[in-house]
C-alpha cells in the first residue's frame, strides 16, 4: 500500500481499460459551440495542455508534487467538508482533482460484489462556466482519454473511469452539471459521494446547505450492508476558491471560526436526532454519531513566507501579473488573485478612491461605545433605507459603530424604525440618542405608509423613539455632502485618531462602498451634457448617503467644514482660519460685526433688509 493514498487506503492500481485514439482535440471552437456538442465531441475540440498520463501511476508510486504543506494537509483530509483558499497559480485545484482519485481508492469495497464505486459531482451555475473552466481544469489530471465520456449537449457531462489494483475494481465517476435558476430542483434526485464546488465563492451558498444533504447518496446503502458504522458513511463537499468578497458565504462560513464551530455542533445535533430515529424504528440503543468536521486551509500569499507552488511556476509569474493589474488600474485583483487578501472586486472609480485609507480608517477590530456619549444617526430614506450610528469624540472625531440596510428587502418605514429600535437596543442599551438626521426627500408624504400625511422621517423616527431631522444643509446638492466625507477623512489625526473611523465588523456595506462599490457614473442632463455622479444602482449608495448627511449635520450653514473652521494657519504673518473673515479678510469680530446676543435675529447684521 503506498503512503500517498493515506491510512485505510486500498493500494496501487492500473486501469483495467484506458482507450486512446490519438485526438489532440484542439480545434479551436467557442466554449458555446461545445455546449451544442455531445460529451465526447465537446471533449475532443477543448484547447488545453492536458494530462496525457495516468494519474494512478504518480498516486501509487509516492511521487505526488505537492505544492506544499498546506495543499498536502487538504489532499489527505477526509472530513465532512473541506475548503482550500489560495492565490492563482498555488496548486490548488490540481491537488483537490488529484484528492478525488485518491478518495475514490479509498472507498470501502461493496460486500455485494466487491467493487469500490464513487461518484463526485462538479456543479457550476452554467454550462459555459463548466466548459471553459472546470472541466479544462479536470483534464489537466485525468487524461481525455482515460474513460468513457457521456452526456452533453446542455446536459450533465459524465465521465467514467474504471481501475484495478490487488484489492479489486474501482469504478470511478465524474459528472459536471450548471443548476441555473433553480438549485434545489436540479440536485433533486442526484446522487453522488462528493461534491465538489471550484470556485465556490461564485456559487450561492444554498449549493452547500442543499448538497450536504446529497452527498453519500452513491454507492446504494446496500453495498455496505454488514460493514462497521464509520464505514457507512463517506461523504464530503469539497470547496476551492480565491480570496473572496468580505460579504461572501465562503468568507463568513471559513474566516470566521465562531461560525463553523456552531455549524459543525447544529450538523452534528441533526444527526444524532437522525440516528436516534432510525434506532427507535429499528428497537435498538441509539449510537453517539461521529461528530461533523469543517476544515478550512489558507494558503499563503506572493511575497509572504511559505508561498506554496513556486517551484512550478516561472520567475515571473506573479511579477507579470501585478504590473498588468497595475496598469489597468487593477489593485483590487492584484490583492484578491496573486496576494490571497480578502477585498471587495471594484465595480467602476470608488467616489472616495484619493482620500479612503483602509489602514487609516478602518479599525482593526470592534469599536467600544461609549455609554457617556449620545448617538448621532445618519439615515436615507426608502424602500431600501439605510442608517449609520455613530459617536463622536473629542474634535469630530466620528467614530461609524454600525450600519443598518437590508440589500434584498423591501421595507415599509414603520418596519424599518422597528429593525432599527431593535439595532440600538441590542448594541447599545441605553443609549441616550441626540438625534437623527435624513434626506430631505423623507419630508415629502409618504404613500407606502398606512397614513400618507405622516412622513418618511416622522414614521421611522416615532418607530425608532427619536427624533429625525432632515438635513438642510447644502439644500440636498450632492456637493456639499460629498465634502462632508472627503473633510473628515482628510482631517489631520488627533492623538493618533483620523476624522473617520469604521467598526469593520459593523458597517461591512459601507466598507465596501468606500473600497469598491460607492462608484462614479456619468449622468446626462436634458441639454445632452455629462457629468458625473455616484451609482445609485448599487445598494452601497444608500448606506453611504445616510453617512453624508449624518457628516453634513457638523458643518456650518454655508458649508464650512468644522476642521477648516476651526484650523489654526501657524505660518508667521498668517491668522487663524477660524478667526479670519470671508474671503481671507480682517476678523469679523475686529469690526463689530457678526451675530451677537440682543440683536435683532430677523436683522442679525444690522442693515436694513
Amino acid at each position: 500500500m503506498s503512503a500517498i493514498v493515506g491510512l485505510g487506503g486500498w493500494g496501487a492500481g492500473v486501469p483495467c481499460r484506458a482507450p486512446a485514439d490519438g485526438r489532440e482535440g484542439v480545434r479551436g471552437e467557442s466554449v458555446e459551440d461545445l455546449e451544442d456538442l455531445d460529451a465526447k465531441e465537446a471533449v475532443a475540440k477543448l484547447k488545453g495542455e492536458f494530462a496525457t498520463v495516468n494519474p494512478l501511476d504518480e498516486l501509487t508510486r509516492g511521487q505526488l508534487d505537492f505544492p506544499g504543506p498546506i495543499a498536502q494537509a487538504f489532499y489527505f483530509d477526509d472530513g465532512d467538508i473541506v475548503a482550500i483558499q489560495g492565490p492563482v497559480g498555488s496548486g490548488k485545484t490540481t491537488t483537490n482533482m488529484k484528492s478525488r482519485l485518491r478518495r475514490a481508492i479509498m472507498m470501502p469495497r461493496s460486500t455485494i460484489d466487491g467493487v469500490r464505486r464513487y461518484k463526485v459531482l462538479f456543479v457550476r451555475e452554467t454550462y459555459r462556466q463548466l466548459w471553459s473552466g472546470t472541466i479544462p481544469s479536470y483534464l489537466e489530471t485525468f487524461p481525455k482519454d482515460l474513460g468513457e465520456w457521456a452526456g452533453g449537449r446542455g446536459d450533465p457531462v459524465t465521465h467514467k473511469i474504471r481501475f484495478e489494483d490487488d484489492h479489486g475494481v474501482i469504478e470511478f465517476a465524474a459528472e459536471f452539471m450548471a443548476f441555473g435558476d433553480n438549485i434545489m430542483a436540479s440536485l433533486k434526485g442526484t446522487e453522488f459521494t462528493d461534491l465538489d464546488l471550484e470556485e465556490a465563492d461564485t456559487v450561492p451558498v444554498e449549493t452547500l446547505s442543499i448538497g450536504m444533504g446529497r452527498i453519500d447518496r452513491y454507492p446504494a446503502r446496500r453495498h455496505f450492508k454488514g460493514l462497521p458504522r464509520h464505514l457507512q458513511s463517506y461523504g464530503q463537499v469539497v470547496c476551492v476558491f480565491n480570496a473572496p468578497d468580505e460579504d461572501d458565504w465562503t468568507y463568513t462560513t471559513f474566516h470566521d471560526e465562531q461560525k463553523r464551530k456552531r455549524m459543525v455542533a447544529d450538523m452534528t445535533a441533526a444527526m444524532q436526532l437522525e440516528e436516534e430515529a432510525a434506532a427507535r424504528a429499528e428497537g435498538r440503543e441509539p449510537q453517539p454519531v461521529r461528530p461533523i468536521k469543517v476544515n478550512f486551509y489558507n494558503q499563503p500569499g506572493y511575497g509572504e513566507p511559505g508561498c506554496e507552488n513556486l517551484h512550478n511556476l516561472g520567475p515571473g509569474f506573479y511579477p507579470r501579473q501585478i504590473t498588468g493589474n497595475k496598469l489597468a488600474g487593477k489593485s483590487d485583483v492584484t490583492a484578491k488573485l496573486v496576494y490571497n487578501k480578502v477585498t471587495y472586486l471594484r465595480v467602476g472609480d470608488p467616489v472616495f478612491a484619493e482620500q479612503f485609507n483602509r489602514r487609516i480608517h478602518v479599525s482593526d477590530g470592534p469599536i467600544p461605545w461609549e455609554p457617556s456619549l449620545p448617538l448621532m444617526i445618519g439615515l436615507d430614506q426608502g424602500f431600501k433605507g439605510a442608517a449609520v450610528i455613530a459617536q463622536m469624540h473629542g474634535f469630530y472625531r466620528w467614530r461609524i459603530l454600525a450600519e443598518l440596510h437590508f440589500p434584498k428587502r423591501r421595507l415599509m418605514a414603520v418596519k424599518f424604525g422597528q429593525l432599527l429600535r431593535d439595532l440600538i437596543d441590542e448594541r447599545f442599551p441605553g443609549a441616550r440618542i441626540e438625534a437623527g438626521w435624513g434626506d430631505m426627500a423623507g419630508e415629502h408624504g409618504a404613500s407606502q405608509a398606512a397614513d400618507e400625511n405622516h412622513t418618511w422621517n416622522m414614521l421611522v423616527g416615532r418607530a425608532a423613539g427619536f427624533n429625525i431631522r432632515p438635513q438642510r444643509i447644502g439644500t440636498n446638492r450632492l456637493q456639499p455632502r460629498l465634502e462632508a466625507v472627503r473633510a473628515a477623512l482628510e482631517a489631520e489625526l488627533d492623538g493618533g485618531e483620523p476624522g473617520l473611523l469604521i467598526d469593520p465588523h459593523g458597517c461591512p456595506i459601507l466598507i465596501r462602498g468606500f473600497e469598491a462599490r460607492y462608484v462614479w457614473t456619468e449622468e446626462v442632463n436634458k441639454t445632452g451634457d455629462k457629468r458625473k455622479v455616484p451609482d445609485k444602482s448599487f445598494t452601497e449608495a444608500n448606506v453611504h448617503d445616510g453617512l453624508q448627511y449624518l457628516l453634513l449635520s457638523q458643518h456650518r450653514g454655508d458649508g464650512l467644514s468644522p476642521y477648516a473652521a476651526h484650523a489654526d494657519d501657524k505660518r508667521p504673518g498668517r491668522q487663524s482660519r477660524g478667526n479670519m473673515g470671508h474671503n481671507g479678510g480682517p476678523p469679523i469680530g475686529a469690526q463689530g460685526g457678526g451675530l451677537q446676543t440682543g440683536w435683532d435675529v430677523l436683522n442679525p447684521y444690522g442693515r436694513g433688509m
